[in-house]
């Protein structure tokens, strides 16, 4: 039987970390998986910083082949098991439309493909309880450019608009035990 592919997004502090690791220890055999994963991980601080600032179509253009590369691995994957990812075409596709692009969910682009996923989780929370989690981790750079409040709340809107593309769990009160659940209502491969 082949796997099936969750991705699991929301903005950073969610949760979309821990669910995932919750679950790939719930489902035995499967695999985790974020994105963007080697080898586009080791440079991805030098993409953020510096061709980011000069050419947002060049960034674009990183996180969507980081996708492409993934979605290989991933197809192997499912070969043996289910597949949990955090971040994938969605969250690129999101933060590069906030960015300026006039962009869209395409998985078949001619030259390249990008498998489906078979369930995207959106991961919400209140911002009060993100800021919390995000502050005591410390923060990265995307989480210092969602501080604004004009730019988070773009991230909502573009998330809105994909809103057909996933289904809604909320971690603004949940524990980690309680996120899982409220994430396995849709998958009835987990017990």
């Amino acid at each position: 039987m082949k796997g099936r592919l969750v991705v699991i997004t929301g903005l950073d502090g969610s949760g979309t970390t821990t669910l995932a690791k919750k679950l790939n220890e719930l489902d035995q055999g499967s695999h985790l998986l974020r994105t963007p994963d080697y080898p586009f991980d080791l440079g991805r601080e030098f993409i953020d910083s510096i061709v980011r600032q000069d050419s947002q179509s060049a960034h674009y253009l990183y996180y969507l082949s980081s996708v492409v590369h993934a979605s290989a691995r991933i197809e192997e994957m499912l070969k043996e098991g289910n597949v949990y990812c955090v971040r994938y075409l969605i969250d690129t596709v999101v933060s590069h439309r906030v960015a300026g692009l006039d962009i869209d969910m395409i998985y078949d682009g001619g030259f390249y493909n990008i498998r489906q996923p078979d369930l995207t989780i959106f991961i919400t929370v209140n911002e009060h309880v993100r800021q919390e989690r995000i502050t005591s981790r410390g923060k990265g750079l995307l989480d210092k450019v969602l501080d604004d409040e004009i730019i988070r709340k773009k991230f909502e809107i573009e998330f809105e608009r994909l809103s057909d593309h996933f289904v809604v769990v909320d971690n603004s009160n949940a524990t980690p035990e309680n996120l899982v659940n409220q994430a396995t209502q849709y998958m009835s491969w987990i017990k």
